[in-house]
């Protein structure tokens, strides 16, 4: 097959993880395309032999199947079984083909995607251009309440322009659309799905629709997801009949499940108890960066907090390096920022990236500087708030509580609470608290994705990806600019100008960047293992072993 080059002419393979990448490069009629017949993740192959049924253990509930109702991770570990999208992320973090199989950036605001012949629905009916155009729409359309939404603010026009083709027309250049069709931000499904299911989509009832290898039977929210396979994947026949996804949020409960072997793969292995699952016979667990971030978040529009003197207070009250060392055991790394410096290939060579690095502001653990901080506010005898944590991230509760002990011996009452998951995503998208925590995983491979997101004035407002309510109007205006380049070196140069200049108002005070672990049982295995391992068709990867 051609190789396809990374979003930006041939550039480097980014090495990261989510972030809605930069595009390609403007040259009108600049050709991005890729031939092949394999998914992008690179499909069953290699596996020695099926077993009949694969047992998964995910650390939280879902209440939706719908990752663009409820777009937490865990909503599209199940859902990127059974769904897919135009392009997908190669292991490397290179944008590949999918139900797209090849695309063409015709001028600077113009894509054309040739959609793969032969693709059926798991319901037997075929994947048309058509089903693509609805799917598009559920997140472009005016008044969209879709989690992905803001992903295509930018488009003016989405259409079928020929029976396996269609073109999306944007209002203006943007540098990172090319990711905009990946799974992060599109999963396709059929336009007599949505006519017949409408805000059914993603209940128990309806459940969810897609091209994968497999097909959800039953979904019970507080329970479990059952999938059975779709062996009219365009892919090649999946190696498990089906698979059983129970919920199972506590930790000990899930460390028994392996031990009892009633488990064959658990999710969010916690780093204190690493050593007890690796010491279970025949248990591997992998872990690996997962380019995730972790980050306080201050709502910048909310009293005490749009004081920088508050903001600047509790930052200097966090100990990442003893978070790390007793939080993480070691298993992660203190973020300086929003992007992970391993993001940046491609846009910015390593020297310029560890200068950059350098020039950002820090607010190290300093209780003195957090106390002078505080007298200097607005609020110099303190106040009390209340800080949440999804159920299926316990090490963020643990993280939080060590916060609201030091916060304490400077007059800040911290209520640290756990919720369910799909309750602390939901509160995220109100901004109607004054601080959260925020909990990020990378589905592309480019440096932008955090940056703009989470520091772009745009991005604010209710169900915005800006939870801090941040608007300063000299960094979203490099965050623009940023977007309409064309010169990767010059985008990666205003990204950074850009996080510099946040980092002195503080929105976010950047926690840890994270790694995965998952535990695989005595039965089964995976090569590969990394930052995108998730991010497609992951079970199709899983392998028996001896």
């Amino acid at each position: 097959m051609t190789e396809l080059p990374d979003v930006a002419l041939t550039r480097r393979s980014l090495l990261r993880s989510i972030a809605i990448v930069s595009g390609l490069a403007a040259v009108p009629g600049l050709a991005v395309a890729c031939e092949s017949p394999e998914p992008a993740t690179g499909g069953p192959a290699g596996a020695a032999k099926s077993l009949d049924v694969l047992k998964v253990a995910l650390p939280s509930s879902l209440g939706s199947l719908d990752a663009s109702k409820e777009a937490g991770i865990m909503n599209y570990v199940v859902a990127l079984l059974c769904q897919e999208a135009l392009v997908g992320v190669g292991r490397d973090g290179s944008l590949q083909p999918s139900l797209a199989e090849s695309w063409t950036r015709k001028d600077a605001t113009t894509y054309v995607y040739a959609i793969r012949q032969g693709v059926t629905f798991s319901d037997g009916t075929p994947l048309t251009a058509d089903d693509v155009v609805a799917s598009l729409d559920l997140h472009a359309r005016k008044g969209s309440t879709s989690a992905f939404a803001y992903a295509y603010a930018n488009v003016k026009k989405i259409e079928a322009s020929g029976p396996a083709e269609v073109t999306i027309t944007l209002k203006r250049p943007d540098a990172s659309f090319a990711w905009t069709p990946s799974p992060g931000t599109l999963m396709v499904t059929s336009r007599k799905f949505i006519e017949v299911s409408g805000d059914g989509i993603g209940t128990p009832t309806a459940k969810i629709l897609g091209t994968g290898p497999y097909r959800v039977t039953e979904f019970a929210p507080d329970s479990h997801v059952t999938l059975e396979r779709n062996d009219a994947w365009w892919g090649g026949k999946a190696p498990y009949r089906r698979i059983d996804i129970d919920f199972v949020p506590e930790e000990s409960t899930r460390l028994l499940a392996m031990r009892g072997g009633s488990v064959d793969v658990a999710l969010n292995v916690p780093a204190e108890q690493i050593d007890q699952w690796k010491g279970l016979p025949g248990v591997e667990v992998k872990a690996a960066s997962d380019r995730s971030l972790v980050t306080l978040a201050f709502n910048t529009a909310k009293k005490p907090w749009d004081d920088v003197h508050v903001r600047r207070a509790v930052a200097h009250a966090v100990d990442r390096e003893g978070i790390l060392r007793s939080v993480l055991r070691g298993h992660g790394r203190v973020a300086t920022t929003l992007t992970d410096p391993a993001q940046w290939g491609g846009v910015l060579g390593e020297a310029e990236v560890e200068n950059l690095y350098a020039s950002i502001p820090q607010y190290g653990f300093d209780l003195a500087k957090a106390r002078a901080e505080l007298a200097a506010s607005s609020v110099p005898g303190g106040f009390a708030d209340v800080l949440t944590y999804p159920n299926s991230g316990p090490q963020l509760g643990r993280a939080a509580l060590t916060l609201a002990e030091n916060l304490k011996g400077i007059g800040i009452t911290l209520e640290v609470k756990e919720v369910p998951l799909e309750q602390w995503i939901a509160e995220l998208g109100k901004h109607a608290s004054g601080i959260y925590l925020g909990w990020y995983f990378a589905t592309t491979g480019d440096p932008a994705e955090y940056i703009q997101q989470l520091l772009n004035g745009a991005a604010t407002g209710v169900n915005g990806t800006n939870i801090a309510e941040y608007a300063n109007a000299e960094v979203t205006g490099l965050l623009d600019e940023a977007k309409t380049g064309t010169d990767d070196t010059a985008r990666g140069r205003l990204l950074g100008e850009a996080l510099v200049k946040a980092a002195g108002d503080v929105p976010y005070q950047p926690l840890w960047w994270g790694e995965a672990a998952t535990a695989f049982g005595p039965g089964v295995g995976t090569g590969e293992f990394g930052p995108y391992f998730f991010v497609g068709p992951w079970a199709t990867e899983i392998t028996t072993r001896s």
